[in-house]
C-alpha cells in the first residue's frame, strides 16, 4: 500500500516524465525521487515506468492508478483548503445568542465587518433575554452569548467586551436637553419610561441612581430599544443603556449622562470547559472594536 507522499511523487513523475523536473516541483533531490519510484515498484510488484533515455513513460497500470488517485488528491486538497481557512478564520460557523441591547446595537456592526472578509461564514443568530442566552450556552445550542450585566454561572466564562453607562434619552426639544447631566431630582415632573419589574437594567438604576427607590413610571417596557422608540415619539424621557441610545444614529434623540453615573458592562459568554475556537475568538475581538465610548459629549447631535 502506498502512502500519500509516495502517491504525490508518483503523480508528479507522471506529469513531468523526468525525475529531475519532478524533484524540482516537489522540492526534493533527484536521487530521492528516483529511489522513491524504485521503492514503489518493489512494493507493488510491477513496473510503473518504462525508461526512454531521460524520460519515464508511465505503463498502462500506472496511468490507471493515476486516474484512480484523482479523487484522493481532490479530497486532500479540499481538506487542506479547509484547514487553511480555519487557521485564518475565513470560514466556519458562528452560533450566537445576544440580549436585545447588544443584538440591536453592537452585533450588526460587528457582524458586517466580520462577514465582509469571510464569504463562507455561516451564522446562526438569535435574540433572547439573559436567561435564554445562558440556557442556550449551557445546553450547547450556542457557541457564544453576549449580554449586558449577566449573572454569574459556574460553568460559564464572562469576558468583558466593553463598558458603557445608563443615560437619559429625550426628544431634541425637551427641557432637560439644557442640562449637561441628569440627576434624580431633575426628573421630577417629567414623564418617565421605565423598565418592567425585575428587569436587570431597571434594578441597576434602582440601586445606583435612585438610591434603592423604584420611581413611578406611567410606561414600562422590557427593552431599551422599545424605550427609545417611545421617547422618540414624545411619550417621556427614557433611562437606557448608552449602547442602545447611540447605536448608529438610529434614534432622533438627545442623550445626557446620569449623575450619579451608572456603569453598565457588556460581556461575551462561553463555556469554561470549551475554549472558544479561533473563529469565535476573532468575533469576540470584533465585538470589542464595535463598542462605542461610554462617555458621551454633552449635547452631541445624533
Amino acid at each position: 500500500m502506498l502512502n500519500l507522499r509516495q502517491l504525490e511523487i508518483f503523480r508528479e513523475v507522471i506529469r513531468c516524465q523526468t525525475t529531475v523536473a519532478a524533484a524540482q516541483g516537489l522540492a526534493l533531490s533527484q536521487p530521492a525521487v528516483s529511489t522513491a519510484v524504485k521503492q514503489m515498484e518493489r512494493q507493488l510488484g510491477f513496473q510503473l515506468f518504462q525508461r526512454q533515455g531521460n524520460r519515464l513513460i508511465p505503463t498502462p497500470e500506472a496511468l490507471e492508478m493515476y486516474r484512480d488517485s484523482d479523487p484522493i488528491f481532490s479530497m486532500v486538497q479540499s481538506f487542506s483548503r479547509k484547514v487553511t481557512a480555519l487557521r485564518d478564520t475565513r470560514s466556519g460557523s458562528l452560533r450566537l445568542l445576544a440580549t436585545p441591547p447588544i443584538a440591536n446595537a453592537l452585533v450588526p456592526r460587528a457582524l458586517a465587518r466580520f462577514a465582509s472578509s469571510r464569504p463562507e461564514l455561516h451564522v446562526d443568530f438569535d435574540v433572547r433575554r439573559t436567561d435564554g442566552v445562558i440556557e442556550g450556552l449551557e445546553s450547547g445550542a450556542a457557541d457564544l452569548g453576549v449580554s449586558l450585566e449577566p449573572y454569574a454561572r459556574p460553568g460559564l466564562e464572562a469576558e468583558l467586551i466593553g463598558a458603557g453607562q445608563m443615560v437619559c434619552a429625550m426628544t431634541r426639544d425637551h427641557p432637560l436637553t439644557a442640562k449637561s447631566e441628569i440627576s434624580p431630582a431633575m426628573l421630577s415632573g417629567h414623564r418617565m419610561i421605565g423598565f418592567e419589574p425585575g428587569a436587570r437594567l431597571g434594578l441597576l438604576l434602582q440601586r445606583d441612581f435612585f438610591a434603592g427607590a423604584r420611581p413611578a413610571c406611567p410606561i414600562e417596557v422590557r427593552y431599551s430599544n422599545t424605550a427609545c422608540l417611545l421617547a422618540e415619539a414624545g411619550l417621556g424621557v427614557a433611562l437606557v443603556d448608552s449602547f442602545t441610545a447611540i447605536s448608529g444614529s438610529r434614534y432622533r434623540l438627545e442623550v445626557r449622562p446620569l449623575s450619579p453615573r451608572v456603569s453598565v458592562e457588556a460581556y461575551a459568554l462561553y463555556q469554561k470547559a470549551r475554549a472558544p475556537k479561533r473563529l469565535i475568538r476573532a468575533f469576540i475581538d470584533e465585538l470589542k472594536k464595535a463598542v462605542r465610548p461610554a462617555f458621551l459629549e454633552t449635547g452631541e447631535d445624533r
